[in-house]
């Protein structure tokens, strides 16, 4: 079973989603411009979006990952095709991770940079796919040395979101769940033998941010404050280290709160006995 908690940027809706069942969990980071082509919005596309591929996955337990996402993006898209406009560059997209959990092995699946933490006896393995930082350029190099409020960081915010816009979903960029079910082909899919694993957690990057952007935490010590904290006392701290940078001089990043979730796999034994 799975451990789930959620939290939004403080003052805003929340545009991450999870949900799980006893052996698969779907965390969902929602994005785009708020009712930008869609009149519902970003909160009800990431909703949308993984309860239609948990139905998938739960459907066809023995399905690819990836086919199970396509079919959850094209049973979104058949919801709102007809009163949207899909092909707005602002319509709602999200980064997804999935992690399911079968007799004999682990699978891991990340689509943009949601990340699947699976951690073995030989140590932790991440599925995420950074293609974005790589092709757009990373959000704390977008916005060094600019504090949040100032034109400088507003400036800069503005041009690296034009960067993605232009580069994503396209054969030569970064690929994102949108409109359109062919982008979960380039997910990125890993799978583990069960008899290996020692924990797993799927993160949407706003609960990653003190080890990807920050770099506080090297992910053995995360997933080890996370063991002691639980999800929703990581989301805490991570909320206490936003709050201690309140302008973004030791941590540039392009939001000073994001959305954070994730979903911890809960196993029986304890972790003392599955290292060693």
């Amino acid at each position: 079973m799975f451990s789930l908690a959620t939290d939004a940027a403080p003052g805003r809706p929340n545009e991450d989603f999870v949900i799980a069942s006893a052996d698969l969990a779907v965390v969902v980071d929602g994005a785009g411009i708020p009712f930008g082509g869609c009149h519902h919005g970003v909160a009800w596309y990431a909703r949308q979006l993984g309860v239609r591929t948990m139905a998938a996955l739960v459907a066809s337990p023995d399905v690819p990952l990836v086919d199970g996402l396509a079919a959850g993006i094209a049973a979104v898209a058949a919801l709102h095709v007809d009163t949207c406009d899909l092909t707005n560059p602002g319509t709602p997209c999200a980064a997804v991770g999935v992690l399911r959990v079968g007799p004999d092995r682990v699978d891991a699946l990340a689509l943009s940079d949601v990340s699947v933490v699976v951690d073995l006896d030989t140590g932790p393995e991440v599925t995420c796919d950074l293609s974005i930082e790589e092709i757009s350029g990373t959000e704390p190099a977008a916005v060094a040395g600019m504090r949040f409020g100032t034109p400088e960081h507003a400036n800069a915010l503005a041009a690296l979101v034009a960067r993605q816009t232009a580069t994503r979903n396209r054969p030569d960029g970064w690929w994102v769940a949108a409109a359109d079910p062919a982008a979960a082909q380039y997910a990125r899919t890993a799978s583990y033998p069960i008899d290996a694993l020692v924990r797993a957690t799927v993160f949407s990057d706003g609960a990653t941010r003190p080890v990807d952007q920050m770099e506080i935490y090297r992910w053995p010590e995360f997933l080890d404050l996370l063991e002691k904290l639980g999800p929703a006392g990581l989301i805490a701290h991570v909320r206490s280290l936003e709050a201690a940078d309140p302008h973004g001089d030791s941590y540039p990043r392009t939001k000073r709160h994001d959305d954070a979730s994730l979903a911890q796999l809960m196993l029986d034994k304890p972790l003392i006995n599955r290292r060693s």
